[in-house]
């Protein structure tokens, strides 16, 4: 080969490599771009899985509170994932077989909602590292008595709700 001949082929070989380099930028922008752009979505859908699951396992309560006669509070066997061994939980129910707390001491009334979500969930209140908030909103309804409501939401606004006197778990929704 020539001079001329490897001159040439070292300069399409560099040109090649910068369009490589330019194509693999503009890829990763791309995703990037799109990524953030779904982040809002992606934590809505996740979140909804744990909505689910918290209405799954109320349901599964319920389920065995009526399995087993309808008791004051319900036994439930677990396992557990890291070295399979088993534990009882007991999770109190309230008269209809739903998942509630009985405390009504004041300080208790603040960590109502925290204490049904440990019951039901026993996982700590963070999900993708965002703090879930629990607040209990205090309603009437038609019957002139109050019942509650539990509020579990996250930082971005999202929250689903759970009534403990008939065991609705809503859907997810948004504060506007």
């Amino acid at each position: 080969m020539t001079r001329q001949q490897v001159s040439d082929k070292k300069g399409k070989t560099l040109a090649e490599n910068l369009i490589i380099v330019v194509m693999l930028g503009l890829l990763m922008a791309s995703f990037i771009y799109y990524f953030f752009k779904q982040e809002s979505h992606f934590t809505k859908v996740a979140f909804d899985a744990v909505a689910n699951s918290f209405s799954a396992r109320v349901t599964g309560i319920h389920a065995q509170w009526f399995m087993d006669n309808q008791p004051r509070w319900v036994i439930i066997k677990e396992t557990a994932t890291m070295n399979g061994e088993r534990r009882n939980m007991r999770v109190t129910v309230n008269k209809a077989g739903w998942v509630d707390t009985h405390n009504s001491e004041l300080s208790s009334v603040q960590n109502y909602c925290q204490q049904i979500w440990q019951q039901v969930l026993a996982t700590p209140m963070v999900y993708m590292k965002q703090p879930i908030s629990a607040v209990l909103v205090n309603t009437n309804n038609t019957r002139e008595h109050k019942s509650r409501l539990c509020q579990y939401s996250l930082p971005s606004g999202e929250y689903f709700e759970y009534q403990p006197s008939n065991g609705k778990v809503s859907q997810i929704k948004e504060h506007e």
